[in-house]
């Protein structure tokens, strides 16, 4: 959406990047959108019974994938010998806020998210990144990383899948929920136990392909955003060779923490972007509805929730901002990052999911009855916003993080 900049500018530096990404949004994705308006339109209509997402829907998202990796924006910040930009988190932030900006269609599918790569991967060696990463840089594959358990959430040590070694493979038995790309990964990042009386160090990762036999995609779990992309996974004696051990032994759960170190650092970005479109479309609206022979940004009750959208998104996009300037791509790839980026991290993404919530509910209130329904997506933005509080780490466990910074608890 083009429109005034309300101050939410980025620096000279960015703007090629921003003017670069809108230029291709435009020309490349815009026209697939296009084709699957009508599907995207109502989640209903691009999930099968099953609460899968239909094939159509699955074979745009892989087409734009594979353009916006071509183009480099997929894989962004990763390094340019390896296929991505080399962006760091500013700069990313600035292009994923521009992406997110189009609301929650197809324009989102441009960046790798949870299915994608990340800075966390660069651990892998070189036949890994052989066979994995740079096919998940071009966008061929995609991969899913799996630690959630039916006992196991915020608690990652409590899981209680296992990994026992046998010759030169490790044997999987475990059980995995809420698992997104689940349905449709080439390959999954899977966390285990390999020494349980070890706690923190007794957790290994490994990279287990789909079609290795014990591996099995179980039923899906239907949530309130209705992705038709999450899923459990089961591992029954699935056999897994030792080369496929991510980092070494005993890794599993800081390389976890540092893949999802990098999921929380762009919450920054996206919830930028979707508080743009919310706060946009209600200040149009406020603009043009009539209501008492007044426009309704004309009245008071409307103008302050307005405002307050306007203040939260300017404070939430500051403090982002701040703390992704003082953030580095090493300090992403790093299994044991400082104390300041573990803070700032977690600033960012409690900070970000709650302001999007309320702007997104505010939003809905200035629409009234037009606000709850399913063609202006602002519904969908607040049910994606509740939903961004609890994966990748619960607001209050980002607050947990944040004390321990400060010498608390």
């Amino acid at each position: 959406m083009s429109g005034p900049s309300f101050d939410f500018t980025v620096p000279p530096a960015a703007a090629p990047l921003v003017a670069g990404v809108r230029e291709f949004l435009e020309r490349e994705i815009r026209p697939i959108e296009a084709e699957l308006a009508f599907v995207m339109e109502d989640e209903r209509r691009h999930l099968t019974e099953e609460g899968r997402l239909i094939p159509e829907v699955v074979a745009a998202k892989d087409r734009i994938r594979v353009l916006a990796a071509k183009a480099g924006y997929y894989a962004a910040q990763m390094p340019t010998e390896l296929g991505g930009l080399g962006l760091g988190p500013l700069d990313l932030m600035y292009l994923q806020e521009e992406v997110y900006r189009d609301g929650l269609k197809l324009m989102k599918e441009v960046l790798a998210w949870t299915e994608g790569p990340n800075l966390a991967l660069l651990c892998l060696d070189e036949e890994q990144r052989r066979r994995y990463l740079l096919p998940m840089i071009r966008g061929e594959v995609t991969a899913a990383v799996a630690i959630t358990e039916p006992v196991a959430g915020s608690d990652a040590t409590a899981i209680e899948t296992t990994a026992t070694r046998d010759g030169d493979d490790w044997v999987l038995n475990g059980h995995k929920v809420f698992i997104t790309n689940a349905p449709f990964a080439n390959f999954a990042f899977v966390i285990a136990k390999t020494q349980p009386a070890a706690g923190k160090r007794g957790m290994t990762a490994f990279i287990v392909d789909r079609d290795t036999p014990g591996y099995q995609v179980g039923r899906m779990n239907t949530t309130l955003i209705e992705d038709g992309n999450t899923a459990e996974l089961h591992f029954e004696s699935c056999r897994v060779p030792a080369a496929n051990v991510v980092g070494s032994v005993g890794q599993g759960l800081y390389f976890f923490l540092a893949w999802i170190n990098n999921r929380r650092l762009g919450r920054g970005g996206m919830c930028a972007g979707l508080g743009r479109f919310c706060f946009e479309r209600a200040l149009a609206y406020a603009r043009r509805r009539t209501a008492f022979g007044h426009r309704i940004g004309d009245w008071q009750a409307v103008q302050w929730m307005l405002v307050d959208s306007y203040v939260d998104i300017y404070a939430a996009r500051a403090l982002s901002a701040s703390c992704l300037a003082e953030i580095t791509s090493e300090d992403l790839s790093t299994f044991k990052p400082r104390p300041e980026v573990i803070r700032k991290i977690a600033m960012v993404k409690v900070f970000n999911d709650e302001t999007l919530y309320r702007v997104a509910d505010r939003a809905i209130q200035v629409h009234g009855a037009l606000g709850l329904t399913k063609s202006l997506h602002l519904e969908k933005i607040f049910r994606v916003a509740r939903n961004l509080r609890i994966p990748a780490g619960t607001t209050e466990m980002q607050r947990i993080n944040i004390a321990k910074t400060l010498g608390l608890g």
